[in-house]
């Protein structure tokens, strides 16, 4: 009996798997319809995902889920063959039945909950896993060789030695590149599932929108798609509210009623870069100047990250409580990423969000500060310099002026509070984000190395300027510095001075 439960358990989780893939099939579908009223093979598509859907349901002994489906099945009969016309009041209820068929496989598949929250899976192509495979009988063909070589002991051959070691070493490279890859999942899944989103928020607020995607076989790693949802629906949510204008006033602007948004995926120098971007109005640096007036700050078009920012004259259930961009940059941030803004009046705005393309890995620095040892993410660090010998040493920190540029800097000994005296000579890891840059003093700097990225626990999780740990090859643990809010603080600090 314990056998047949767990298998059910398994062909559950599977069921809900393919169906959500065909519950989001039919609500991609159904929007493409409504624009392409008369694509029979669109229509047929439909067709086959509610009669699989059906027939999995049943399978699986959720009758529910099965009956509704066969309904389901016989509105999109109809449509088939022309009984229905389409039209965008049929699409919106075809949509309605598609919440209620992903409600009932939800409601249906909550035995297995938990477990696929906890046990997310990647899908991962068999040539992959067969290369994984090869890849580690040939690390065992490998570390057998250095047994053999070492069990010689007094007549060991260093040459041949290394060579093996090589040999490894590049195994391993590979066989990390394949795992990393096999972690990677194409983001059009993602982007489509906002081509609903967009329509219906749309038409809530009196607009007309649609989706346009690019890039859409792009891979990124799968935690960062899980992590970009709600950052993405926000910067949506933002362009439609305050971005696009109503179909009349554009209309009246020489544009075409319906309004753009658009969802755009590239590479660019070893990292990506996700595009949001609308063909509406572009910020309106009026009401922006006008609210940084009345805070008393300089106008900027970054204060829309501000923490309760807000240009909206009234509270809807999209903007006006001043909580959205700032979530957005900090969710950003949490993924190693930067983000930052390009518009223009009339013609639109766009957000430009940049990641690593792995969380699992990180191109660091390495530096340590008596017997500990730090990783910098490379993509802060701006230069290595020797701290001047006339600097005070028993200081938690200080400035400098490199090149003609006041540059503050902040003593990790002091920071970690690491105790221990400092080295006569000390040396500078410049840093910089979002354009502030500033000095950490170390003790010796290592150079730059990958690093695997392990999570921190509990204890460290709320110790400022701490993002995550590695394991060094010595079998000790590096922290990996965040190095966004060790500027701050120091900003912070300055301020408080001042």
């Amino acid at each position: 009996m314990a056998d047949y439960d767990l298998n059910y358990e398994e062909l559950l989780a599977a069921f809900a798997a393919d169906s959500a893939e065909d519950v989001a099939a039919l609500e991609a579908g159904l929007l493409a319809l409504e624009t392409s009223p008369h694509d029979d093979e669109l229509r047929r598509e439909l067709l086959r995902r509610a009669h699989t859907l059906k027939g999995n349901a049943s399978c699986v002994g959720l009758q529910a889920v099965a009956d509704f489906a066969h309904e389901y099945e016989e509105q999109l009969e109809r449509v088939n063959d022309g009984s229905l016309a389409v039209d965008a009041a049929l699409v919106t209820r075809l949509l309605a039945g598609v919440d209620t068929l992903r409600r009932l496989v939800e409601e249906g598949s909550q035995q297995t909950a938990t477990a696929s929250r906890d046990n997310r899976s990647v899908r991962v192509a068999a040539e992959k896993l067969n290369r994984m495979l090869n890849l580690a009988g040939e690390i065992a063909i490998a570390r057998g060789r250095v047994g053999q070589l070492l069990s010689t002991r007094a007549a060991i051959d260093v040459e041949e030695l290394i060579e093996v070691e090589r040999q490894v070493d590049a195994l391993q490279g590979e066989l990390q590149e394949l795992i990393m890859r096999a972690r990677m999942v194409p983001v059009g899944p993602l982007f489509r599932q906002y081509a609903r989103t967009v329509r219906d928020l749309a038409a809530a607020h009196g607009k007309n929108a649609r989706l346009v995607t690019s890039g859409d076989d792009v891979e990124l790693d799968t935690t960062a798609v899980e992590m970009l949802r709600d950052p993405l629906t926000h910067m949506i949510r933002n362009a439609i509210d305050h971005g696009l204008e109503s179909p009349e006033a554009r209309q009246a602007r020489g544009k075409a009623p319906v309004g753009r948004i658009s969802l755009e995926a590239r590479h660019e120098a070893g990292s990506i870069i996700i595009r949001v971007s609308d063909d509406g109005a572009g910020l309106d640096r009026a009401a922006i100047a006008a609210r940084a007036a009345a805070l008393g700050v300089e106008a900027d078009d970054r204060l829309i990250f501000t923490t309760g920012f807000s240009t909206a004259g009234a509270v809807t259930d999209l903007s006006g409580r001043g909580v959205g961009m700032d979530v957005v940059q900090r969710a950003i941030e949490a993924l190693r990423g930067t983000i930052s803004i390009e518009t223009r009046e009339g013609t639109g705005t766009a957000f430009l969000v940049r990641l690593p393309l792995t969380l699992a890995m990180i191109d660091g620095f390495g530096v340590s500060v008596g017997e500990e040892t730090y990783v910098v993410p490379m993509e802060s660090v701006e230069e290595c310099i020797e701290l001047p010998a006339g600097e005070p040493r028993d200081t938690s920190g200080g400035v400098l002026l490199i090149r003609d540029q006041i540059v503050p800097y902040v003593r990790l000994r002091h920071h970690f509070a690491l105790g221990g005296a400092a080295p006569e000579r000390e040396n500078v890891l410049v840093v910089q984000h979002d354009g502030a840059r500033a000095g950490l003093v170390v003790d010796s700097l290592h150079g730059a190395a990958q690093a695997v990225i392990k999570p921190l626990g509990l204890y460290f999780d709320q110790i400022p300027g701490v993002a995550g740990s590695s394991i060094l090859g010595t079998g000790r643990v590096a922290l990996i510095l965040d190095t966004h809010t060790i500027l701050a603080g120091l900003a912070e600090q300055q301020g408080n001075t001042a």
